[in-house]
């Protein structure tokens, strides 16, 4: 058994590695795919366009717009004298936010007196435009606090002492990162068996084995192993990437293995079973597809599932993406160990399982 198990595990090998397609789609997948989305898919703005009008111009007014522009959120644009110089700068797409400081402002603050700054964000883009308001009631509760010595803030009695623990800065590239490895091992580990298996119904020699000594169940093994093994050996380019993008790792480096090859089970068992229902390669690439796509939907990477009906929320269980991305994201940023994650790893391995079980009864009536 293990001498013909080695040879059909040799062969998977040796196809997918002749093949400069599934070499380029390994590569690209697990390096170029993942540094591009983790740039450009994040959440998080920089160099937001800030435009001011200023009708104090004191030192504590020119303060406030230093605090506005001290990080990399925004940038002073222009400052203007008049309203409709702004308006018109806002509808020409100039502007992302104006902020208008009134008159008086220094003296209200000075005098212990609630007052207001205008504030107009561009809500053509409400992603861009809900995270440019966040940051200005951030920065503006910020200057209060530091710049008027606490005489507003104590307003209002009782302060919050906010921290923010695993992600202190609140950016979104981490996630995007981690969120973009575990699709691309999961994407790898669903292609490549459905793909290895219906090209051997496609080229005939399916037919060829089956007078062979091999047993259905090696068959199996053999097409499982090899992208097992790609698959996790793919994850480290992906580390490097996202370790460049500035992900910690707080967990253990073994348990992440372990438990992502029970996330890689899973994923082959979807491919496994994409093969023993298709007949071609391109009947298995589109079902493939066609899989992948609500599973990416339903992982929470694209959309938060706090932001889901409840009903869909409980469907989000049966996406063994969500499980692998909660279980990456725990590891490396929260440090979590096996008690925090064992659920995720049961759940993995009961898809994985069932999946595989209807597969074998179907690749056993075509045997």
């Amino acid at each position: 058994m293990w001498t013909r198990l080695s040879g059909l595990v040799s062969k998977e090998f040796a196809q997918m590695l002749r093949d400069p397609i599934v070499l380029f789609l390994i590569f690209w997948l697990t390096t170029i795919e993942v540094a591009m989305c983790t740039m450009a898919v994040g959440m998080d703005v920089r160099n937001l366009k800030l435009g001011l009008i200023d009708n104090d111009n004191t030192p504590i007014s020119r303060a406030l717009t230093s605090e506005l522009t001290s990080a990399d959120t925004f940038v002073l644009s222009r400052v203007f004298a008049a309203d409709v110089e702004a308006e018109a700068s806002l509808r020409r797409g100039d502007l992302d936010v104006l902020v208008e400081i009134p008159p008086r402002f220094a003296a209200q603050i000075a005098a212990n007196h609630p007052t207001e700054i205008g504030v107009v964000v561009d809500g053509s883009n409400a992603t861009v435009a809900s995270r440019a308001r966040a940051y200005i009631v951030e920065l503006t509760a910020r200057f209060v606090q530091t710049r008027a010595h606490g005489s507003m803030a104590m307003q209002g009695g009782v302060q919050p002492a906010l921290r923010v623990w695993y992600n202190p800065d609140l950016t979104n590239t981490r996630f995007v990162a981690l969120a973009m490895m575990a699709q691309a091992g999961f994407m790898l580990a669903i292609v490549l068996p459905a793909a290895g298996m219906v090209r051997e119904k496609q080229n005939g020699t399916l037919e060829q084995i089956r007078v062979t000594p091999i047993r259905p169940h090696e068959l199996f093994i053999g097409k499982i192993l090899p992208p097992m093994i790609v698959s996790t050996l793919s994850l480290f380019p992906s580390m490097l990437i996202a370790r460049l993008a500035g992900v910690p790792m707080n967990g253990s480096l073994a348990l992440f293995v372990a438990l992502n090859l029970v996330s890689l089970f899973s994923a082959v068992s979807i491919g496994v079973f994409v093969a023993t229902i298709t007949s071609t390669l391109q009947q298995a690439l589109l079902t493939s597809f066609f899989a992948l796509f609500p599973l990416l939907f339903l992982s929470g990477s694209i959309t938060p599932t706090e932001s889901m009906p409840q009903w869909l929320q409980a469907v989000t269980q049966a996406s063994p993406l969500r499980h692998g991305i909660e279980i990456i994201t725990s590891i490396f940023l929260k440090g979590a160990g096996f008690r925090e994650l064992w659920p995720h790893a049961a759940a993995l391995a009961a898809i994985g399982t069932l999946l595989f079980a209807a597969s074998w009864v179907l690749f056993r009536r075509s045997w």
